[in-house]
């Protein structure tokens, strides 16, 4: 996993300095314990197999195309020291702490992305959340009208997967969501109430989830 041929990682600052959001606030905050300039040490899952320890960027909002990386402490203690990085394809797994990412397969298809899981039981759900970027108007034309002509892109742009025990991943569709959500979860008479009512939405994921698993584990419903 971490041998020849590998790039120095051109990836955004680690979380330490990036913006609050909202998805960071559903993970425990243990996944920041012990960890040198944004990075913490990880035990890497590869598609190899194999098990690696490095340190990685503390970033619960998920990594795609790469995986920056440093081998050992030494490296991460050193300012100004570029990290490596590696593929996210080559890599099924990123426990750190608290936090546990997996790459994305759906349908067997790498979709080269590390999400986070964000609620575990008997569904689970993982985020990949796209930072935002800055949003430019044409030349000459700022203010309110330049966002619509830009659209909406300096906001955060959520993906989310949900996964039943013993089955594969299956991606959230923002335009289908009340429809796909409720066959999903269609044992749950609650959830489905509330999502053909409007009152759980897209954003409202690990919610859902939550309530859902609750469901699943009461003695009644087992």
């Amino acid at each position: 996993m971490v041998g020849a041929g590998q790039a120095s990682a051109q990836q955004p600052a680690p979380v330490a300095s990036a913006a609050p959001d909202s998805v960071k606030l559903e993970i425990d905050t243990s996944y920041l314990d012990n960890n040198i300039h944004g990075f913490g040490k990880a035990e890497i899952l590869g598609s190899d197999g194999k098990t690696h320890f490095v340190w990685v960027p503390i970033e619960p909002l998920g990594f795609s195309k790469y995986l920056p990386f440093y081998r050992n402490e030494a490296e991460a203690r050193r300012f100004h020291r570029a990290p490596s990085s590696i593929d996210v394809d080559k890599v099924v797994s990123v426990k750190l702490n608290g936090l546990y990412q997996e790459h994305i397969v759906l349908k067997g298809k790498r979709k080269h992305l590390l999400a986070t899981r964000l609620v575990n039981g008997p569904v689970e759900l993982f985020n990949y959340t796209e930072a935002p970027q800055p949003v430019v108007g044409p030349p000459g034309v700022v203010g309110p009208s330049a966002w619509s002509i830009t659209g909406l892109s300096g906001l955060p742009d959520r993906q989310w997967f949900l996964r039943r025990t013993g089955q594969g991943l299956v991606k959230v569709e923002r335009m289908s969501f009340a429809t796909q959500m409720a066959t999903y979860f269609q044992d749950d008479p609650e959830v489905v109430a509330a999502l053909n009512s409007g009152k759980l939405n897209y954003r409202d994921m690990v919610k859902l989830v939550q309530g859902y698993n609750e469901f699943r584990t009461r003695p009644a419903a087992r």
